[in-house]
């Protein structure tokens, strides 16, 4: 049986399984407004320092699988309309940010998955496919400082089959039976590619949650497309985006390392919640807004 949206697994029809702690019916306009507010007062605090902020926004998986979703399920005209409103409201604000969905059209046009099945994440070739979309616009305006070939290489295709983590954190075994595991086509890692790992001065630097963390390949083609090394700073989602950039520009490699652009990284309906959003990030992440802003420019500030 399928669970209630409140649950934190909506399962839905071909044993495809979707997060119930988003919600397909209500949003927050208000609240997308105030953040975009920060984003962009973050953006100008950056670019006062000659870094360039993009903003990039992960789609919600039921966009792409609504028919799956299970009977009686469906988004809202809100939810509908809010990634085009995000979108539009970031960049009238002065913030750099791709329609992601662009990047995902070359995905299915070749036939792949832009989500896994069984798992709240997208798939490496949406992945690869955002992060050739960025690389694009971080390198518009001209070449990048550092040396050329210092970029990551990118390793073979395997297939990795286990259970998504939507199924192996949320559902009961006899569920986790029936649901299965599932093929992740990743790339095998590659040591040059570490961190990201490099030596060299990192001259873009990767934030967010585990969307970017180097299973799922993101920052390994930023690197390799923009022939760089990239710095790299996630957490889990329930830390925040905002608590997560306040950890790295509040870092000695923020401070000590002279990045040109910094990519930062949310999930569609991550951008309602603020920094004091109770009960959507962790206990230790939670700050006024005003408080948040302070650290953000101090830490900006002083860098």
């Amino acid at each position: 049986m399928p669970t209630r949206a409140n649950d934190a697994v909506l399962e839905g029809k071909s044993n495809w399984l979707f997060a119930g702690w988003e919600s397909l019916s209500a949003a927050k306009p208000e609240g997308e407004r105030q953040s975009i507010k920060l984003i962009a007062e973050t953006a100008s605090q950056l670019a006062a320092k000659n870094i360039r902020l993009v903003v990039v926004v992960v789609p919600l998986k039921p966009r792409y699988y609504e028919s799956l979703l299970p009977d009686g399920s469906a988004m809202s005209d809100l939810v509908r309309r809010r990634y085009d409103r995000l979108v539009t409201e970031l960049r009238t604000a002065g913030v750099s940010s791709p329609d992601v969905r662009d990047a995902f059209k070359s995905v299915i046009a070749d036939k792949k998955e832009v989500f896994y099945r069984t798992d709240f994440h997208w798939t490496t070739f949406a992945a690869e496919a955002t992060a050739d979309l960025v690389a694009g616009m971080v390198t518009a305006e001209g070449p990048l400082p550092g040396k050329r070939g210092s970029g990551a290489q990118l390793g073979e295709w395997i297939n990795d089959r286990h259970l998504g983590d939507l199924a192996a954190n949320f559902l009961a075994p006899e569920r986790k039976r029936a649901i299965g595991p599932e093929a992740y086509v990743i790339r095998t890692a590659v040591k040059s590619a570490a961190g990201l790992l490099d030596a060299d001065p990192s001259p873009v630097a990767v934030v967010g949650n585990s969307f970017v963390q180097p299973y799922f390949g993101f920052p390994q083609r930023l690197s390799n497309r923009i022939d760089r090394p990239v710095a790299l700073k996630w957490n889990p989602g329930d830390v925040g985006p905002w608590a997560t950039l306040l950890q790295y520009l509040q870092s000695a490699e923020f401070a000590g390392n002279p990045i040109k652009c910094l990519v930062w990284q949310f999930n569609e309906a991550q951008i309602q919640n603020g920094p004091d959003a109770v009960g959507e990030w962790a206990a230790s992440s939670i700050s006024s807004a005003d408080a948040w802003r302070s650290r953000m420019t101090e830490a900006i500030k002083n860098r």
